[in-house]
């Protein structure tokens, strides 16, 4: 059985047009921490701000950690 840990994954989406700088920080469960970014970068892409159905702007990943419970 795959063992799955806890990650917090935090970041920013940024834009220029429009202006859009907004952090965010996520709890996630996944084997590893680039499996928690993968994870991460997918819910952002279909729940973030959109337009159209495209996401607006870049998700810029500052730190990923495994968190203990």
């Amino acid at each position: 059985m795959i063992k799955e840990s806890c990650f917090k994954v935090r970041g920013r989406i940024k834009n220029e047009d429009p202006e859009i700088d907004e952090d965010f920080s996520i709890f996630v469960k996944a084997i590893d921490d680039r499996h928690a970014v993968l994870k991460i970068k997918e819910y952002l892409r279909t729940q973030g701000p959109s337009s159209g159905g495209k996401m607006l702007g870049r998700i810029i990943v500052e730190g990923v950690s495994e968190k203990q419970f």
